[in-house]
């Protein structure tokens, strides 16, 4: 499993084989193609909107999880200087 789907299904709190679902429906289906409705509410729907994130803008989503990470670590640093 890659470890895109481990980190979206922790982030999200779906299981990793429905984010694996996701990923496959995300790389075969084609641009405009409406969402499936068993991906569109509640958890699901934030797990699908992070790995249409990371399949089509993967700098960001990279990048946007290194912030999550650099951003509270940088302020704690600030605070104890």
């Amino acid at each position: 499993m890659p470890l895109a789907n481990s980190l979206i299904a922790k982030l999200a709190g779906v299981a990793p084989d429905r984010v694996s679902e996701m990923r496959e429906w995300v790389r075969t289906s084609e641009v405009d193609t409406a969402v499936p409705a068993q991906f569109c509410q509640g958890r699901e729907a934030f797990a699908m909107a992070l790995v249409k994130v990371e399949q089509e803008r993967p700098f960001q989503f990279w990048g946007g999880l290194l912030a999550l990470i650099a951003i509270p670590c940088l302020a704690l640093h600030s605070l104890l200087r």
